[in-house]
């Protein structure tokens, strides 16, 4: 009775001792845990193996600090194959426990555990830490005969534990990680926008001075020059608009982000906007929806920044010489009521599947090697949003990608016009 009594105190003790483990990293954790196992049940080791996927090995993650422990990692026992099987690995694949206290005449068992460590008697009991079964807890000792069943329903209470301890420091990791991603990025972000405010400030006089340099080369017949020092004003505006999506983006997470509405005719602003970005290598053709006027009830300027960074991704995706598609719908539906649609369509490389949902997040880009902020997707949602729309889209690898921009529709639309234009190529 006096032996039971004693050991309830020193299953309690122990239990009591998990609980005040603190939540520190994994190796940490189940070292600290190990060592408590060890005294409590005066095993000369107690191992806590979680599987690696990268090396399909068993890892001794947290081992106890004693001299048997020591000697383990010594011979290279802490890291155990699939492939080499042994008793722990046994464990871990059928989830069972395992215990004996006459290792030496167990032939599944490794050389290296019975003979260079010695170990007479264990018990091996899985963890599922978090739902799964992702490793095993040994306890070892080099006496025969050593362990008590009592030790082993023990043993696998005491499994439980560990793994619930394991899988509160996985999350503790996890939780840290994020905040000092979450860090990194708030101070880049600071960085960045900071950057911005300054990088505005040169921009303008810059642009005036190119226009001047354009100008004096058109009066004095340098065709050439001109349309160097063209080019070079146009790219500062691209340079500037830029600059802008950083500023937005600021100010979208301050709650500060302007929309301006008013009436416009879309099928107009389309046409504008893709004129001023397409090119003779890379042309971009718009077609309105005949007989039928689009009108929007929003902030034609944000809506104008929208289409670009939409129209100026499909081109940075498509291939030389490979026409951007822009189509512009007014639907209607009973739920809804009338909507327009424009459809950006390009001829690139498509959008890889991994990436698809993730397109629409900051710093994201369809493609690293080109390099660029992330920021141009991003940013077109949120302003769809911001008028009550949506913008989604549709790829596959290899067929080019569809960035469809749904808005509410101004009352006005429906309207027949005085004369439908003809579908518009540009470029």
């Amino acid at each position: 009775m006096e032996t039971r009594v004693r050991l309830a105190e020193r299953q309690l003790d122990i239990l009591e001792g998990l609980l005040r483990v603190p939540s520190g990293n994994v190796a940490a954790t189940l070292s600290h845990v190990s060592d408590l196992v060890a005294r409590a049940t005066g095993a000369d080791k107690v191992d806590a193996f979680l599987y690696d996927p990268a090396r399909d090995s068993l890892v001794a993650v947290g081992s106890s600090a004693q001299p048997l422990s020591v000697l383990q990692r010594q011979l290279g026992l802490d890291v155990l194959p699939l492939s080499n099987g042994g008793r722990s690995v046994s464990v871990y694949r059928s989830g069972e426990t395992f215990s004996t206290g006459r290792l030496e005449e167990d032939i599944e068992e490794l050389k290296g555990v019975k003979e260079a460590l010695a170990v007479r008697s264990q018990i091996g009991v899985p963890l599922e830490v978090g739902g799964q079964r992702r490793g095993m807890l040994m306890l070892a000792s080099v006496k025969p005969e050593f362990f008590t069943s009592e030790d082993v329903r023990f043993a696998e209470s005491l499994g439980r534990w560990v793994a619930i301890l394991a899988h509160r420091a996985e999350l503790a990791e996890q939780i840290a990680r994020n905040a000092a991603e979450q860090g990194r990025r708030a101070g880049a972000e600071e960085l960045v926008t900071v950057l911005a405010h300054d990088l505005r400030n040169y921009l303008q006089p810059l642009h005036m001075r190119l226009e001047l340099l354009r100008m004096r080369a058109e009066r004095d017949a340098r065709r050439e020059d001109a349309a160097e020092a063209g080019a070079a004003a146009r790219s500062v505006l691209r340079l500037g608009s830029l600059i802008s999506d950083i500023l937005d983006v600021a100010r979208i997470d301050q709650g500060v982000f302007e929309v301006r509405p008013e009436l416009f005719e879309l099928g107009a602003l389309v046409r504008d906007t893709a004129g001023m970005l397409a090119s003779a290598e890379h042309p971009v053709s718009v077609t309105v929806e005949q007989g039928e006027k689009v009108e929007l009830l929003g902030d034609p300027r944000r809506i104008r920044q929208c289409l670009e960074n939409i129209i100026a991704n499909a081109l940075q995706k498509s291939p030389e010489r490979a026409p951007v598609s822009v189509f512009v719908t007014l639907q209607r539906n009973r739920v809804d009521g009338a909507f327009a649609k424009v459809d950006v369509r390009d001829e690139g490389p498509g959008i890889a599947p991994d990436m698809l949902p993730r397109i629409f997040e900051r710093y994201v880009s369809g493609m690293k090697s080109e390099g660029g902020l992330g920021l141009g997707l991003y940013l077109a949602k949120r302003i769809a949003a911001a008028h009550g729309g949506d913008l989604t889209v549709e790829s596959a690898p290899g067929k080019g990608a569809r960035f469809t921009l749904t808005l509410p529709a101004g009352p006005g639309s429906g309207a027949a016009r005085e004369r439908a234009p003809e579908a518009s190529p540009r470029g």
